[in-house]
């Protein structure tokens, strides 16, 4: 149900922004923001590390498709950065989530909150 009312706003949102251009779609900004939306909400609402990961490049690649939609052509700089900005941030959750993983038998952060520190 939160999902329809997501893309609902995000329907809402896409008609009410001022775009410098024509675009191809009528839909490209919509989706976009409604990706952007559901990748906040897996980041948000999920208690593994690997879903909140998940949702880390569901909002990237709608941030992606947001930009694609405002810009006629990308230069290559630009696409090179986009590129390795992907590369790094997949590159680091990896190791992370690697090392949750290996230190605990479990990767649910709602028991990773409960963690302090034991005076000996």
């Amino acid at each position: 149900m939160l999902g329809v009312l997501l893309f609902g706003l995000a329907l809402w949102l896409g008609v009410r922004l001022p775009l410098p251009e024509r675009l191809a779609s009528p839909l490209l900004v919509p989706v976009a923001l409604f990706t952007m939306f559901v990748g906040l909400l897996l980041i948000v609402s999920r208690r593994t590390a690997l879903s909140q990961v998940v949702g880390y490049l569901v909002l990237e690649n709608g941030i992606f498709t947001f930009g694609l939609a405002l810009t006629e052509e990308a230069p290559l700089s630009v696409e090179i950065g986009i590129l390795l900005d992907i590369f790094v941030a997949v590159f680091v959750m990896g190791i992370t989530i690697y090392n949750i993983s290996r230190e605990f038998d479990h990767i649910d952060t709602d028991r990773l909150t409960a963690l302090k520190d034991v005076a000996e």
